[in-house]
């Protein structure tokens, strides 16, 4: 079991502070090990539960902003793994209005190499503001260089695990 996306993700590649994540609401124990003990069904996590919160750096647009977020398991498997994120950003202007919503599917593709899939979709609560394509751009732009320096963390969380610096010298 790890936090090793969040803290290192967030906190140190993305330098989001006053991170709390709670754990998981059913089966925190199990939920992320290495190594699952022979014949868990892993179906049992499919629909559990946590939150995270932490405080997102100032950007170009918008001044530093708590974020909120509900994670929930949809899929638990030996061959995939898929978790939706409901974030709401209630700082933000119009920030009451909307959630972004973001899944993201992580497959074993056989032989060490897996594939990550990401989408979002912007849900207002309501009528959207007048200015609806801006947030929806700037969710658009900001989850996508979210997934680019997550796949940049993973591949060189892996490489560190796995290779560590190679040489070329013969």
């Amino acid at each position: 079991k790890s936090n090793f996306m969040m803290k290192t993700l967030h906190q140190d590649k993305l330098e989001y502070t006053k991170l709390e994540i709670d754990p998981w609401d059913i089966h925190d124990d199990e939920i992320g090990k290495g190594v699952q003990i022979k014949g868990t069904n892993l179906d049992k996590f499919v629909g559990a539960q946590r939150k995270c919160q932490y405080l997102m750096p100032r950007s170009g647009i918008v001044s530093a902003n708590m974020a909120f977020e509900t994670h929930t398991i949809i899929e638990y498997s030996d061959y995939a793994f898929a978790m939706k994120k409901v974030t709401r950003n209630p700082d933000v202007p119009f920030g009451k209005t909307f959630e972004c919503h973001v899944q993201t599917l992580v497959m074993n593709m056989g032989n060490n190499p897996c594939r990550l899939v990401g989408s979002v979709e912007a849900v207002f609560l309501g009528k959207p503001p007048m200015i609806a394509f801006k947030i929806k751009n700037g969710m658009y732009t900001g989850v996508t260089d979210y997934f680019v320096v997550k796949g940049e963390t993973i591949c060189e969380h892996t490489f560190q695990q796995n290779d560590g610096p190679q040489s070329n010298t013969k």
